[in-house]
């Protein structure tokens, strides 16, 4: 895998949080969040369902930003793919798209042998959409921003440090529970030599 590939790196994929990313991003939402949903996974798979108890499951885009940062330090595959809806993406640093489940496994698996340090800052999480049911809103969509730093061993042994930022889609299941639709660490991506250094 080329030093780009390396680098591409998921920006939610937090290894290390900041205070602020956990305590304290910004928060701005067309409906208001309820935080008491019951836990669980999305039935999108049997595996994703069976994969986790209800209490691993992410009630919050910030409970799903801090599961998945705990799963890369853990380097636990089977845990991050159960976090990713069966049909999400990743944005790579030269524009391509990693998209569905096994090619996010096979993202990990070769990602990980670069031994990446991630540290991620949410600046501000959006809330939108959804549908109303009763007093709930179901299946909204969140984009989680921030800047991130990245450092991890290049091909040739080099240790590495990045820096850039990120904006990620994220969405409610029908059971309140939160799953990853797409990461992308290079927005706007524009001019890929330029995304960071």
């Amino acid at each position: 895998m080329t030093r780009i590939k390396l680098t591409l790196s998921i920006a939610t994929s937090a290894i290390v949080f900041t205070a602020v990313s956990i305590a304290g991003p910004t928060f701005i939402q067309t409906e208001m969040a309820n935080t008491s949903a019951p836990a669980g996974k999305s039935s999108a798979t049997a595996v994703t369902a069976n994969a986790e108890s209800t209490q691993d499951a992410a009630r919050t885009p910030a409970e799903l930003l801090q599961l998945l940062g705990e799963r890369i330090k853990a380097k636990d595959v089977d845990g991050i793919i159960a976090l990713q809806d069966p049909e999400a993406a990743i944005v790579n640093y030269d524009g391509s798209i990693i998209r569905g489940h096994k090619e996010i496994r096979a993202f990990y698996v070769d990602w990980f042998k670069s031994d990446p340090v991630l540290t991620v800052n949410a600046r501000q999480t959006v809330l939108a959409g959804g549908k109303r049911t009763g007093d709930r809103v179901r299946n909204r969509t969140a984009s989680i921003m921030g800047d991130y730093s990245l450092e991890q061993t290049d091909p040739d042994g080099t240790r590495t440090r990045f820096t850039g930022n990120f904006c990620d889609t994220v969405q409610e299941q029908p059971n309140g529970t939160w799953l990853y639709l797409q990461d992308n660490p290079y927005p706007p991506h524009g001019n890929a030599t330029t995304a960071h250094h």
